[in-house]
């Protein structure tokens, strides 16, 4: 099974935000994303909402998208 363009997005995003590159608090704009992917915002929702599963971003109404505060241990 070969890798989809939102778990592209997915593995990246993840590493950036574990690895301290995308701080907490920082928003994650789906233009900027999808352009610098060269894809939709599609696959980058699906990605959103993969992140958002696993407590790395957080989707906040009228707000977006933006990096959760990790707790020790995430």
């Amino acid at each position: 099974m070969s890798a989809t363009i939102a778990d592209t997005i997915y593995q990246a995003l993840s590493e950036r935000i574990v690895s301290g590159r995308l701080q907490a608090g920082e928003k994650l704009r789906q233009d900027h994303i999808a352009r610098d992917f060269d894809t939709s915002h599609v696959p980058v929702r699906e990605a959103f909402r993969r992140l958002e599963a696993r407590g790395l971003v957080e989707n906040l109404p009228r707000r977006g998208v933006s990096v959760a505060a990790l707790e020790a241990g995430q």
